[in-house]
């Protein structure tokens, strides 16, 4: 494990490229679900949260998972106040609030330096997987795919499948990032072959067809999405944010494949849904999901471009 942690997030991740924004509430998925016990923080709400999360309430999520994080033991191990900082800096990711998630992981980092040489390898596997995560935000793909390999080489893979998951998966963003495709793409598959949480499936799959699209591969990637909505429908539920997340992933892959009408009309219905989850809120200053706002954008601009086009007169 890196020595004094807090000091090499400050040094290395520090607030450089970080986004100064409004903060919602205080403050891909890298939570362990450990057995509560004596003197540990109460987590057997956590499925309930993340569900909530993707249905489009993170701001809610995040403001009640503030108080429970300040009441907890900040001293010992404590599985289920670290499994909460996960999921408050995983959300705080989410909307790209970069300067919320690192404060909660140089305080993950403070909790493992204090354990020193009896932390485990699942709690030092979950710091590198948060870190490269943040790192990933940052457009640091090369430092962020070493965290995710530091966690893949932490833990015993049989045996901690769902850290196993979330570390390919963070794997496989850094390598899209770093123009690697057709490397993502193994390893996005061995994420979703080892993770059996549905949601964590679903984060695979979003990230998925942006891999296929980025390999040259947009029919695989309309397989990937139309799945995507499936799941999306049956695991979280229709006009939620999962649902946006997914028609936006079908509209991107039939774009690719050159069917416009679809595209459109995929595109047409994700906006609406993200339209009624944003005004919604009682405070808008962060996206829901840093990544869906950003694709809903990028397709706005090429399905208009591409509509120009096609109704402009043969010359």
């Amino acid at each position: 494990m890196p020595a004094r942690l807090a000091t090499v997030l400050l040094l290395a991740a520090g607030l450089v490229g970080c986004k100064t924004a409004g903060r919602a509430g205080a403050s891909e998925p890298a939570v362990v679900l450990d057995p509560e016990g004596p003197g540990t923080t109460g987590v057997g709400d956590l499925p309930i949260l993340r569900q909530k999360a993707a249905m489009g309430l993170v701001d809610v999520v995040r403001a009640e998972l503030a108080p429970r994080l300040a009441e907890a033991p900040a001293a010992g191990p404590d599985p289920g106040r670290d499994a909460l900082r996960a999921l408050a800096i995983e959300l705080a990711l989410r909307q790209d609030d970069q300067p919320a998630a690192l404060e909660q992981l140089q305080l993950l980092a403070r909790d493992l330096d204090r354990l020193g040489p009896s932390a485990s390898g699942a709690e030092r596997a979950r710091w590198h997987i948060l870190h490269g995560a943040l790192l990933s935000a940052q457009q640091r793909y090369a430092e962020a795919r070493g965290q995710d390999l530091e966690a893949l080489a932490a833990i015993d893979l049989t045996r901690e499948p769902g850290l196993a998951g979330d570390a390919f998966r963070g794997l496989a963003r850094g390598q899209l990032g770093l123009g690697q495709p057709d490397k993502a793409l193994e390893s996005v598959r061995r994420a979703m072959a080892v993770h059996k949480d549905s949601l964590a499936l679903f984060e695979d799959g979003v990230l998925a067809v942006d891999i296929l699209l980025a390999a040259g591969q947009p029919i695989e990637a309309v397989i990937t999405a139309g799945k995507l909505y499936d799941d999306a429908i049956a695991t979280v539920g229709p006009s939620t944010l999962a649902h946006a997340e997914a028609l936006a992933a079908a509209s991107s892959a039939t774009f690719a494949t050159g069917d416009l009408e679809a595209a459109i009309t995929f595109l047409t219905d994700a906006r609406k849904i993200w339209g009624e989850l944003q005004a919604a809120r009682s405070d808008p200053s962060l996206p829901l999901s840093a990544h869906l706002e950003r694709r809903l954008g990028e397709l706005e601009v090429v399905t208009q471009r591409a509509s120009a086009n096609s109704a402009a007169p043969a010359k």
